[in-house]
């Protein structure tokens, strides 16, 4: 009997102890997965621009922002476009003691200085930690600074740090950090805003000049209109330095004397073209091999012999070939018609110029091509596509913004590979024959002066 019983208590102690530790088992199994919730609503938290903000703008942040200016005689420029477009169309519109159009901004009100200055100035922000506000900081890849978010009373004030360029514009990075530094932004931040701060932008030099904004004296860019303008069409996209790194290790050979002559030319002669362009109001962009050259290894191919350039059909102006002969520029080849594959050479001493017109058809576009001594038409068909500002030999030009898709479709997958031997009529993948020009055009449609 007393060794049934025994027997009778040990199963039940095991039967105890089982059910003990599936209960155990089960409690650190929710334990966890709670932990992991936890962790995943942080992250997404996080990472995840917020619309709902519990600050509005306290004007008294920007007054102190400026008072940290005067006392480190350092400059803070109002920098949002969309408030100083509103302002600058309504200024007629006021009421004392009514924030009209600071108070508006939603999100971060943004502000901005030279690098320059802030370098040279750190008093400025040991100022405004002085004057109570939490400063954040980010880098560009430089380690240089970018971005300044300061918050106080209201909701965060957000300071550009502009960099002045060599190639004589100002460069806005795109912002960037540690973890920490991000997440303590993100909760003030739209998702439209945020995108936008994600993007390297370039801009004109400006001057400024002083405003009163809903009784605020601030310091704002003297012409607002072309400073929005410039704002719409700003995005920035730099050179792939390790990409060229790369590509330079594994095919680039000694330049012989006459690549070196050629690429300095070459520069030379797109330098030249850009002012002349400028100063037509011409929008264009690197084109076919020139753009290949800085995408592929940020510099001229050497054995490429021509540059070329891109323009919308829409921006040619009549006054071009004029004007670029006026400055030494001679006219070699003027192809098709403007309503139809125009396309135009120009030669200084040795190295030719061609500038390709593009047509938008649908969802594509495309540049045409004739051969002078048949007539027959070419297209060259590209997806659509937007353009985006570079930096190029210490030059400030426009590509396209979808850059690697406009080279695949102009040379194909196998883009990064160099190829010496290349014909125009039948080696791009996106060429397609267009028909024949009739000879009765043939005077107007295929001009050429070799001579």
């Amino acid at each position: 009997m007393r060794q049934e019983l025994r027997r009778r208590f040990r199963s039940l102690s095991m039967y105890g102890m089982g059910t003990i530790r599936k209960n155990i088992f089960l409690v650190v199994g929710i334990l966890v997965v709670l932990v992991l919730l936890d962790q995943l609503y942080l992250h997404v938290w996080l990472s995840t621009p917020h619309t709902e903000f519990q600050r509005s703008l306290h004007v008294d942040d920007v007054r102190q922002l400026l008072r940290a200016g005067e006392d480190a005689s350092l400059t803070t420029i109002l920098f949002d476009p969309f408030i100083l477009h509103a302002w600058n169309s309504n200024q007629h519109v006021s009421a004392t003691g009514v924030c009209i159009f600071l108070c508006h901004v939603i999100g971060p009100l943004t502000f901005a200085v030279t690098h320059g200055q802030l370098r040279d100035k750190p008093a400025f922000l040991t100022r405004l930690a002085q004057l109570g506000f939490t400063v954040t900081l980010f880098e560009n890849p430089e380690g240089e600074h970018s971005h300044v978010f300061l918050v106080r009373k209201g909701s965060p004030l957000h300071l550009v740090v502009l960099h002045t360029k060599s190639a004589g514009y100002l460069r806005q990075y795109a912002l960037s950090g540690p973890p920490h530094n991000m997440a303590q932004v993100k909760q003030y931040i739209t998702k439209d805003t945020w995108e936008n701060m994600k993007v390297d932008r370039a801009y004109e030099r400006f001057s400024t000049k002083d405003a009163k904004i809903d009784e605020v004296d601030l310091t704002v860019p003297s012409d607002i209109g072309a400073f929005v303008s410039d704002h719409k069409t700003s995005h920035f996209i730099p050179c792939n330095e390790s990409r060229a790194t790369f590509y330079n290790l594994k095919h680039m050979k000694e330049e012989t004397p006459a690549e070196v002559r050629f690429k300095h030319k070459a520069w030379k002669l797109l330098a030249k073209a850009k002012t002349l362009m400028d100063q037509l109001k011409i929008p264009f962009w690197l084109s076919s091999g020139t753009c290949l050259g800085f995408y592929r290894q940020c510099d001229i191919i050497p054995w490429a012999m021509d540059v070329d350039i891109g323009v919308f059909i829409e921006d040619y102006n009549p006054r071009l070939i004029e004007e670029f002969q006026r400055r030494g520029l001679r006219l070699t080849h003027k192809f098709g018609k403007v309503s139809d594959s125009f396309e135009l050479s120009f030669k200084e001493e040795d190295i030719k110029l061609d500038i390709f017109f593009f047509y938008t058809e649908g969802a594509t576009m495309w540049n045409g091509g004739t051969q002078a001594k048949t007539g027959k038409k070419f297209k060259y068909i590209f997806p659509a596509f937007t353009l985006c500002w570079t930096e190029f030999l210490d030059l400030k030009v426009r590509i396209p913004c979808q850059t690697e898709e406009y080279i695949r479709a102009n040379y194909g997958p196998s883009w990064f590979t160099p190829i010496k031997h290349w014909d125009w009529k039948s080696s791009p993948p996106n060429v397609r024959e267009n028909g024949m020009w009739p000879e009765s055009m043939w005077s107007e449609v295929i001009v050429v002066n070799e001579g």
